[in-house]
């Protein structure tokens, strides 16, 4: 194929990606006992109602167009019985007896990557067989975008999970890391810290790629959320702990940890952590501790610039059982909501008006989460659901709208031509297909010696060399390309003066 007209294709192709990944947003929430909330106009929230009543987690999808998809238990417990529904509050026919789902963050729905009418949805098993890491493809828009289910329950592991199942956009923008941890019963007897990630690409899904890191925890209940920017995220056990990761959205590597709060080696255990969330700045961190030694639950804040994280604990709030605050949730308003189950009544609720009360009727929020201590604005039980309930579970949903990660490795770049706006450097990069090797040329280099590299569009490093600048600025070279599968790659060239970076293919 012509060299110029496989760049034009490719970039088209790029630009199509774009648009596609740009479509899904958070802005739709399905939980509890038939909640539902449309933060389309973050200011003027929306709430309506849904076909899904259950008490525990769910996962929700949607576009500019309204909400596409939601998940979750149907029969309470059931290992198999994960459903989804879709924009008509209808079953998807063919959706009965997903595996996983049945926990509070035990399923996650990702879009596909190339194809815009393919979303994956992503399930784990926690308590009982079938154990396991799965997926189900949904063709959302066929039967009239009443969808259908094209494949159900492909395991790619049988390994207990934690419930802690989550999804990050890779550095590229493009493309999705799914981050899932193992779990080994019984309880306590063998504390785990592995943490087992999926790369959701254009060509589908590849894995697992495994890395133990960080402290250990022996128990299977608690949460995984990404901060805002997705470059950390936070981990928090049902036994205690809370711990900060740092992670590389290109390579999908946790790079490293800061530990805030440690799991006991054995009992007593007296906290156990519920949930988590980042304010909106990424300064604060929020969890639920509910103590067992006077059964309440602590909302607490954590200061995350603070050179004592641990040290900086303040106690927002308490709640006494059977009031029991169990998850909570960024929302696209910027403030974080609370949701709490009524012990006073079994499940399923009555659907009797004495039946909703202020603690399931209504969220709590975190108007001002950024804010430190009581600045933060806690108002509990102050948003009301119309004619849902909550339970305690809120969707489990990975940021939709999170981009790429602008002037890394992975970020998009233009193909085979480059320039430097602040010197005007000159750098280009092309693949020769007769010779099998990429060409590469720049000008009006400032710096003298530097490092040449080529990425694979997951970040990695695939070619390094150390180069030297020649008189003028001139720089020339190729990087032969014999045992490198075809592809996108990176072209990068580091001075100590100048960076710059193109996209190549090889075809």
């Amino acid at each position: 194929m012509n060299r110029l007209l496989t760049s034009i294709v490719i970039l088209l192709l790029l630009s199509s990606i774009s648009e596609l990944k740009a479509q899904f947003n958070n802005n739709h929430w399905v939980f509890g006992d038939s909640a539902y909330i449309n933060w389309s106009n973050p200011s003027n929230p929306v709430v309506g109602n849904a076909a899904y009543y259950r008490r525990n987690g769910s996962s929700t999808i949607g576009d500019s167009t309204g909400l596409l998809l939601y998940a979750g238990l149907i029969n309470n417990w059931a290992p198999t019985d994960c459903y989804v529904w879709n924009k008509y509050h209808q079953r998807i026919g063919d959706s009965t007896n997903i595996y996983g789902g049945r926990w509070y963050h035990s399923s996650l729905f990702i879009p596909h990557p190339g194809n815009d009418s393919i979303i994956y949805l992503f399930t784990t098993g926690v308590t009982n067989d079938p154990y396991g890491f799965y997926s189900s493809t949904i063709n959302y828009k066929a039967n009239n975008d009443s969808g259908i289910v094209l494949q159900k329950n492909f395991q790619w592991n049988n390994f207990p999970a934690f419930d802690g199942l989550m999804g990050v956009r890779h550095g590229n923008g493009q493309d999705w890391w799914v981050i899932s941890q193992r779990w080994f019963p019984p309880s306590g007897l063998s504390p785990s810290n592995e943490f087992t990630l999926y790369l959701i690409s254009p060509t589908g899904i590849s894995g697992p790629f495994l890395q133990n890191i960080g402290s250990t925890h022996s128990t299977n209940l608690g949460q995984l959320v990404f901060a805002n920017k997705g470059s950390s995220f936070v981990n928090v056990s049902f036994r205690g702990l809370i711990e900060l990761y740092n992670f590389d959205r290109c390579t999908g590597t946790i790079t490293s940890t800061i530990p805030i709060e440690q799991e006991p080696p054995s009992s007593p255990y007296s906290h156990f952590i519920t949930t988590c969330a980042f304010s909106k700045d990424d300064s604060k961190l929020y969890v639920i501790d509910l103590s067992q030694s006077n059964s309440t639950y602590y909302l607490l804040q954590y200061d995350l610039l603070a050179t004592n994280i641990a040290a900086s604990k303040f106690v927002v709030d308490t709640f006494v059982i059977p009031v029991a605050p169990w998850t909570m949730k960024l929302a696209p308003d910027g403030k974080i909501y609370i949701a709490a189950a009524d012990g006073n009544y079994s499940w399923p609720y009555p659907d009797t008006s004495t039946a909703f009360t202020t603690v399931n009727n209504n969220l709590s929020v975190i108007n001002y989460p950024d804010s430190l201590g009581s600045a933060c604005d806690f108002q509990p039980f102050s948003f009301n659901l119309g004619m849902g309930r909550s339970y305690f579970g809120l969707p489990n949903n990975p940021d939709y709208e999170l981009g790429a990660w602008v002037g890394s490795p992975c970020d998009t770049l233009t193909v085979g031509h480059a320039e430097n706006e602040k010197n005007d450097v000159s750098f280009q990069a092309w693949y020769n297909l007769e010779w099998n090797m990429i060409h590469v040329n720049a000008s009006k280099l400032k710096g003298k010696s530097g490092v040449l590299r080529l990425f694979d569009v997951e970040g990695r490093v695939v070619y390094e060399r150390k180069v030297d600048v020649i008189a003028g600025g001139y720089f020339t070279t190729e990087i032969v390309m014999n045992e490198i599968a075809a592809g996108v790659y990176i072209v990068s060239l580091t001075t100590e003066k100048d960076k710059i970076q193109v996209k190549i293919i090889k075809y």
